[in-house]
Order: C-alpha cells, then sequence, then structure tokens
C-alpha cells in the first residue's frame, strides 16, 4: 500500500494501549492487544470522565477499565450512542500469536519486514503461509509452542555470541516441527541457515529494522492510517511508552511512505482525552478475548463492533465473524 497525501487538515488524536506484556508474545493472560485512539477534545473528555465518576460512584484515583467493566451500565453508556466516544474513536485489534505467525513465516520468505502483518504488507504468500501457521500449527501441540518459543528466545538474543548459540537451538526445535500439511511442510522446508545469518546481521548491524517482537508499532501504523485515510496529516498524544523512541516514529514514517505523524507523550492521568483512549483499550482487550476464547457477550461485542479499525493482525475465523458482522 503507498499512501499518497492528499491534504485536507490536521486530526488530533489521543492514544492508549491495552494487553502490553513486553517481548512476552505467548503470555495467554496478555493474547490481545488493544490500541485505541479517540478524536474529542480536552474539555469534553473531562466531562466524560466526571460523568464516569458520578455514574459509579467513584471518587480519588485514577479511573481504570477494570473498574469500568465491573459496572456494566456505565461501560454500556461509554460505547453507546449516548456516549462521547461513538463516530470519534477507534480500536486496533492484534492477537500476538498470529502477529508472530506472521514474523516467522516472513523471515523464511523474502526476509523480516516490519510491514508484516498490516495493510501495507505486499507479500501474499508469506501472510498465506502466516495464516496456516496460525490456524494449524497448534494441532502439533507442544512442538509448535516450542517453535514459537524458540523463535522469541531467538529476537531477544543481546548479542552475536547469544544469538548464534541460540540459532542451533531454534533449528535443532525446528527440525521435530515435521508438519503433514503441504504448506507447513514447504515452509518447514524453507527454514535453514542462511536466512537466520541474514537476520543476525540486521538486528545488530541495521538501525533501520525495527524490533521484531514490538506489538505496539504495527498497531500504531495502522492507527495512523486509519485517522490518515482521507489525507490528514496525524497528531497524536500518546501515554507514556518506552517503544515510542524518536528514531522509532521516524521509522514509522518511513514504513508509510512518510504518512504524516507527530507524536507526543503524555501520562495518562493529567489528559483526560488520554485516559478515555485506556477505557476504550482495555474494554475492548476485554471484550475481543472473551470472543477470541469462546465464551463472548453478545451485547457488548455489538458496542465494540464500530469502533473497530478495517485491518486487525487477526486471524480466528470465528470470534471475527461476531467481532466484524
Amino acid at each position: 500500500m503507498s499512501v499518497q497525501p492528499v491534504w485536507s487538515g490536521l486530526v488530533e488524536i489521543a492514544c492508549d494501549e491495552s494487553g502490553f506484556s513486553g517481548t512476552n508474545l505467548l503470555d495467554p493472560d496478555t493474547r490481545v492487544f488493544t490500541h485505541a485512539s479517540v478524536q474529542v477534545g480536552i474539555g469534553e473528555a473531562r466531562r466524560a470522565v466526571d460523568s464516569l465518576r458520578e455514574q459509579s460512584r467513584y471518587g480519588a484515583g485514577e479511573y481504570k477499565s477494570a473498574r469500568l467493566f465491573k459496572q456494566r451500565p456505565v461501560l454500556t453508556w461509554l460505547l453507546g450512542p449516548e456516549g462521547p466516544l461513538l463516530g470519534r474513536a477507534a480500536v486496533q485489534l492484534t492477537d500476538k500469536y498470529f502477529l508472530l505467525a506472521g514474523r516467522l513465516s516472513a523471515l523464511f520468505s523474502d526476509g523480516l519486514d516490519y510491514r508484516t502483518g498490516t495493510s501495507l504488507d505486499t507479500d501474499e504468500p508469506a501472510r498465506r503461509t502466516a495464516l496456516a501457521l496460525h490456524l494449524q500449527g497448534p494441532r502439533y501441540g507442544d512442538r509448535w509452542w516450542a517453535l514459537l518459543q524458540s523463535f522469541i528466545d531467538l529476537l531477544r538474543s543481546k548479542n552475536r555470541t547469544m544469538y548464534d548459540e541460540r540459532v542451533d537451538e531454534f533449528l535443532a526445535v525446528a527440525a521435530q516441527f515435521d508438519p503433514v500439511e503441504p504448506e507447513l511442510a514447504e515452509f518447514a522446508g524453507r527454514i535453514g541457515r542462511p536466512p537466520l545469518d541474514a537476520l543476525r546481521d540486521r538486528l545488530f548491524d541495521d538501525r533501520t529494522l525495527l524490533p521484531p517482537l514490538e506489538v505496539l508499532i504495527p498497531a500504531l501504523v495502522e492507527t495512523t492510517l486509519h485517522w490518515y485515510a482521507d489525507g490528514n496529516a496525524v497528531r497524536m498524544v500518546h501515554d507514556e511508552q518506552s517503544a515510542l523512541t524518536v528514531h522509532r516514529i521516524a521509522q514509522v514514517n518511513l514504513l508509510m511512505d512518510d504518512a504524516p505523524l507527530a507524536l507526543r507523550q503524555t501520562d495518562s492521568r493529567s489528559d483526560p482525552r488520554v485516559q478515555l483512549a485506556d477505557l476504550l483499550a482495555g474494554s475492548a482487550r476485554q471484550i475481543a478475548t472473551a470472543e477470541l476464547n469462546g465464551h463472548g457477550d453478545p451485547a457488548l461485542t455489538a458496542l465494540l463492533r464500530p469502533y473497530l479499525t478495517p485491518h486487525p493482525i487477526w486471524a480466528d475465523p470465528t470470534s471475527w465473524a461476531q467481532l466484524s458482522q
């Protein structure tokens, strides 16, 4: 996807995330990652937060989604037509297991690229392989999960020596995977040392490679593209996050063909717009996780549906049928 700038204005959005677990992408308790963005003025956001506190009879301290989710009438007000967010907010969903399958597929295809899994991704064969791995790999039980964990360990290497040691470990684990499905077997046949050696050089020498296990950056890309759709420059106020360095934001802009993104970080407690984004992200994660686990709440899923961006990093067909219908 090539974004062609057609300047029509400036959109300022406030953002926050939920489900961040660093590079531990296999943590089952935080499998779903959500990135929420809201386009609401500061004054209106403050009134909305005050209304939430009044409705829930909550006093001191930051109002968080864990409390909100226990108070269904307040949650349905926030997400529903009487609340402040409908039509002015968005949520990007990421299933970390699928993101990881995409990274693995890309490495042994045309090489690891940070566009992998996003709407910027043009490697359709790698995308199909990632989908097959994600949906069929779990049939192999411990062999599949060991392959993913070994891949994570490899990408966590602190230096070349550690990386080389973990390459040997990864290849030994990969040799045990041995799938029978044609597409998975073809992928397994491509696993070898040359792509791993090439990745080592990029990881330790190439500053243009964004951290492969960073889950926030792909979500940031999709959030920006969503608000940029009408040619708007995007100015983002984001809750403080160590992953959002100046260098990485510059790389995000390069990935999007210099789609205009300016980003400023702040503490969610100091900006009520970011607090609303935090409440939306946390609520969305719980609703989407319930659907993914097969026990979704139809009423809450229906309330979340209008907020979802069109290019989630999500591949489970059953839950997505409910979330997107």
